[in-house]
């Protein structure tokens, strides 16, 4: 029972799928909605709310064979607080098939090889994730995290899970366009419910006239633990030429930065209390240079929370101790701590 109970918690935070909708099944076809609606709020320096990640999507499978089945995604995000500007984003939208024998393949937008990995420990209900390079502002076209327009293969065969893929086309990265870019992974899951894995991204990227091109690469290393009431995880990333910090203005305004060399550390873990009740906390530290100097900032922040979930409803609060540092107007300044509340609803 309470493993059925952390799998569905689980679910509800990394995708928002465990309350989809079925409102199709005919034995051939299956249509299904989901999603959630969500409000946050942050408390550190002055106190902020947002649409907390909001978002709908759409899924559909036809039955080929006995064996084989074809299907498609979509997915938008939207912004319940945001009266100015564009209230949807696109999340993913991908088709694909998929053979219990053959393995998966699919063929668009869609979440990443490389996060097959390094979403181990990205499972904060509201924070988190920050420093094993699965998303920063490149990650999408980079392919790291929601990849853009790729073409992916993936298995899983007697514990062992493997996933391969390439982007096709060009796309808009921070100083430059991405070329190509590829992604591999491959983890093992121990009868015990200890997995162990590793994954690699590379993406090729030509920089503006008067600029070297350069090679953006991130690969990370995981360990992760499963049993009845717990759950724990560990990554190591090690990051070449990735958007993963930002500095600031006097007026507050962010522009990304890129680091030449970056390494990142992050720790998950939850107990479930019962059948309700969850507490989680971790651990992110990332760490990087430019042009062989230090960037004068990292990111290091310890996490605690407790999180409700009954139904379709999530509620959750988090602390968050912040050891972090960033940069305004070239001055090292110290982060505060922050509160974030959370409620979401499921459909």
């Amino acid at each position: 029972m309470q493993k059925k109970i952390l799998a569905a918690v689980v679910a509800s935070i990394m995708a928002g799928q465990a309350m989809a909708a079925t409102v199709v099944d005919d034995g051939t076809n299956t249509v299904t909605i989901g999603g959630h609606v969500g409000m946050r709020y942050v408390d550190q320096d002055t106190g902020e709310t947002d649409g907390d990640s909001s978002r709908i999507n759409f899924g559909f499978e036809h039955k080929l064979t006995q064996d084989t089945t074809a299907f498609a995604k979509v997915e938008w995000g939207f912004d319940v607080t945001d009266t100015d500007g564009d209230v949807f984003s696109n999340r993913l939208g991908y088709v694909g098939a998929k053979n219990s024998q053959f393995g998966t393949v699919i063929f668009g937008k869609a979440w990443s090889s490389y996060g097959t990995v390094a979403g181990w420990t990205d499972m904060f209900a509201t924070t988190g994730g920050d420093a094993s390079g699965y998303y920063g502002a490149d990650g999408d076209a980079l392919g790291t995290a929601r990849a853009d327009d790729v073409l992916q293969y993936s298995h899983s065969i007697m514990g062992l899970n493997v996933s391969a893929q390439a982007q096709l086309g060009e796309r808009a990265v921070n100083e430059g366009n991405r070329d190509s870019s590829y992604g591999i992974a491959a983890s093992y899951d121990l009868p015990m419910g200890l997995s162990m894995g590793a994954a690699y991204n590379q993406a090729d990227v030509d920089a503006p006239a008067g600029q070297n091109d350069y090679k953006a690469t991130s690969a990370v290393f995981g360990l992760k633990f499963e049993a009845d009431k717990i759950y724990a995880a560990f990554t190591y990333a090690d990051l070449e030429n990735r958007t993963l910090f930002e500095k600031y203005d006097a007026a507050g305004t962010a522009t990304d930065v890129r680091a030449d060399d970056a390494k990142g550390y992050e720790l998950y873990a939850s107990y479930q209390l019962n059948d309700m009740f969850m507490v989680e906390g971790g651990y992110n530290q990332l760490e990087g240079e430019k042009d062989g100097e230090d960037l004068k900032q990292e990111l290091k922040y310890f996490p605690l929370a407790l999180v409700y979930t009954q139904g379709p409803v999530q509620l959750s609060g988090t602390y968050q101790f912040e050891k972090s540092t960033k940069l305004v107007n070239n001055n090292e300044v110290d982060v505060d701590d922050k509160l974030i509340l959370q409620a979401r609803y499921y459909f």
